[in-house]
C-alpha cells in the first residue's frame, strides 16, 4: 500500500469506515481488523511498533466490551453465566462484541493509513489530485516541517533553564514567542519568493493516478458492500 496514490489510499479507507458505520456486524470489523494488521505486516511494520500502537486501543476495547455486556439493555432470556451478580445473556455479549469489534476495526484502519503514508506526500495529493488551495496545503506543510525545530528549541530552554537551576516548568511563553517570530520569517520568506495561492505553479514533486489506486478503491468498497450484504 506504500505505492499507492497518498489521496486516494485516503480515500479508500474513508469510504470503508462510512460504510463500516453503517453495518452492525463485528464479523465484518474483525475481518477488517485482520486484514489491517496482515497488510501492516506485508508493508514490513515492526511487530513491536503495532503492538504498542494497538496497545491503548486494545484496553479500551476491552473497556467497551464489559460496558456493553454489563450495561446493555438488549438480550434474550437464556442465561449463560453470571458475573459480579449480574446475570449476562446472549444478546449482551454479542453487544459488547459489537461495540468493542468497531473500535478495533477504526482503530486498524487509522494505523494502517498512519504507518504507510508520508504525511507530506498526503498533502500533496490533496492539492494535486483533489484540488486543495495552495495556501492551505503549503500551510500545513510548513508546519508539519516546523515540529523538529520546536522540538529542538525545547531541547535548547530545558538545558538553558537546568544550567542556570531554574526547575520550573516556564517553556511555554519563550518556545510561543519563537514559534510566533519564525512563522512570521516563513511568511515573509515565502512571500519575497513570489508566494501567490491562485497562480499557477511548477511542481517539484508530481504524482500519478494509477490503475491500482482505481481497482483497490473500487475492490474495497465492493467487498466491504458484498459483506455486508452476504453476513
Amino acid at each position: 500500500m506504500i505505492k499507492l496514490n497518498p489521496g486516494y489510499k485516503g480515500l479508500t479507507i474513508f469510504l470503508v469506515s462510512l460504510l463500516l458505520s453503517f453495518e452492525y456486524n463485528y464479523y465484518l470489523n474483525f475481518s477488517v481488523f485482520c486484514i489491517c494488521i496482515m497488510l501492516m505486516i506485508i508493508n514490513k511494520i515492526s511487530l513491536k511498533k503495532i503492538l504498542l500502537a494497538f496497545l491503548p486501543v486494545l484496553f479500551l476495547a476491552g473497556g467497551i466490551f464489559f460496558t456493553g455486556m454489563l450495561y446493555s439493555s438488549s438480550g434474550t432470556a437464556e442465561d449463560i453465566t453470571s458475573l459480579t451478580k449480574t446475570v449476562v445473556v446472549i444478546g449482551n455479549i454479542e453487544n459488547g462484541l459489537q461495540l468493542s469489534m468497531r473500535i478495533l476495526a477504526y482503530a486498524g484502519l487509522g494505523l494502517l493509513f498512519v504507518f504507510t503514508t508520508d504525511p507530506r506526500l498526503f498533502i500533496i495529493s490533496l492539492m494535486q489530485q483533489f484540488h486543495l488551495p495552495g495556501n492551505f496545503a503549503y500551510g500545513i506543510l510548513a508546519a508539519y516541517g516546523f515540529i523538529p525545530v520546536i522540538k529542538q528549541e525545547y531541547e535548547n530552554m530545558r538545558y538553558a533553564y537546568r544550567a542556570r537551576g531554574v526547575k520550573r516548568n516556564i517553556f511555554m511563553l519563550p518556545m510561543l514567542v519563537t514559534a510566533v517570530r519564525s512563522s512570521e520569517s516563513i511568511a515573509m520568506a515565502m512571500e519575497s519568493k513570489g508566494f501567490n495561492a491562485k497562480s499557477s505553479r511548477t511542481e517539484y514533486i508530481k504524482l500519478k493516478v494509477t490503475k491500482w489506486d482505481y481497482i483497490i478503491l473500487i475492490g474495497s468498497v465492493g467487498i466491504t458492500i458484498l459483506t455486508m450484504y452476504l453476513f
